[in-house]
């Protein structure tokens, strides 16, 4: 008894000798590493000829050390980053309240939507415009987030925009900063009681302004709807799982598995929408827009329309840091209803593949491609006959 007693005394010590040296090798590796980028801080400061930035470096350095990691999906963001990634996550912003893109031929920032009830809308500010000057400054040439970081302002401040205008003629229009919602669904009634909706994002209040606007199109005497999501780089798990509550019926909704291999499978109740419907993606349909595509089809509770999608199947969790900033991560993945992952197929391929022509995809980025117009928005009327 006293020798077993020893016996589990001694490996008890050799147990916790070995986890004391362990952690002191992972401190001693670490205090090396912050040591090593300290010591090329320290060389920085003394010796390079040049202005330097700590924070810059610091915040370069954590960049390269998410990029590192090869995945596309993970990202840093710095604190300004990180601020506005709240702000359009949530579907609200502080800002002017326009959708914007390079213009190619005049390298300024062209209008491309224009929100109600912003400080854009009030200004005069037109789809089409081109905006070549802030106070005065010229933005020709930047890139937008350089243009993002000059147009940054608190709530009630201003700036003046010079504009070029379709007619040729430039204007200096000044604008007023709002918090801004922009609602990422629209909708209408097409001919034969077809809705028409589209929903730009998952973000949050996307659920709900889903749901309100179906409910609208049923009471406008809807029979049959098509749900657009071409070119929604996707958004929120909880938005995702709430509208596909909502359309479809009982059974399984999502299914995450994390880094374990475990599967946390979310459902949905025996409520739906019991209604015609095709669903529009294209290759810019990410993440939630090509999961919601595929799981509709999978119900057969939609005919699918479009391109192939991107083939997205990682889930990211967004941690914030002491800085102020933060990193989206890919934490689990996520499959579908019969298990596939949209990322080893590929993406999603649906039933019926109509491609725009680059000159239509421009149309239909600018929001100028009339639903008339539209090829894969004709395809989806004609499934509905």
């Amino acid at each position: 008894m006293l020798a077993l007693v020893f016996l589990t005394s001694a490996l008890t010590c050799v147990v916790l000798s070995l986890l004391f040296y362990w952690q002191f090798l992972k401190v001693e590796h670490t205090d090396s590493r912050n040591s090593v980028f300290t010591e090329l801080l320290d060389v920085i400061t003394d010796r390079f000829i040049g202005e330097s930035d700590a924070d810059s470096i610091t915040d370069a350095a954590m960049r390269a050390a998410v990029d590192s990691l090869d995945d596309i999906w993970s990202y840093y963001m710095s604190p300004e980053e990180y601020e506005d990634y709240l702000e359009s996550s949530d579907n609200r912003y502080t800002g002017i309240g326009v959708e914007v893109v390079i213009d190619d031929d005049t390298t300024g920032m062209r209008i491309l939507g224009v929100y109600s009830d912003s400080g854009a809308y009030k200004a005069g500010i037109q789809v089409g415009d081109i905006v070549t000057a802030v106070d005065g400054n010229t933005i020709l040439g930047l890139e937008l987030h350089e243009i993002r970081d000059m147009l940054r302002r608190p709530i009630g401040d201003t700036a003046v925009l010079t504009i070029l205008r379709v007619d040729g003629e430039y204007y200096n229009l000044t604008v007023e900063y709002n918090v801004v919602f922009t609602d990422p669904v629209s909708f209408e009634m097409l001919d034969r009681n077809i809705g028409y909706l589209m929903l730009k994002n998952f973000d949050d209040g996307a659920a709900e302004s889903f749901s309100n606007a179906v409910n609208d199109l049923i009471k406008r005497g809807a029979e049959a709807i098509i749900y657009d999501v071409r070119s929604n780089p996707g958004g929120r798990v909880r938005e995702v799982t709430e509208i596909l509550d909502f359309l479809l019926p009982e059974g399984e909704i999502f299914i995450l598995v994390d880094s374990d291999g475990n599967e946390q499978i979310t459902k949905s109740d025996a409520d739906f929408i019991d209604l015609p419907a095709v669903v529009l993606v294209n290759s810019h349909s990410y993440s939630g827009a090509e999961y919601f595509a595929a799981m509709l089809s999978e119900y057969g509770y939609a005919s699918t329309v479009g391109e192939q999608t991107t083939g997205k199947n990682r889930m990211q969790s967004t941690i914030s840091l002491s800085n102020g900033g933060a990193v989206n991560l890919s934490t689990a993945h996520y499959l579908t209803k019969n298990r596939v992952s949209l990322f080893d197929q590929g993406g999603y391929t649906p039933d019926h593949i109509i491609t725009l022509t680059d000159d239509e995809f421009v149309l239909f980025i600018r929001g100028e491609l009339g639903l008339g117009s539209d090829p894969q928005v004709l395809k989806a009327l004609s499934l509905l006959d």
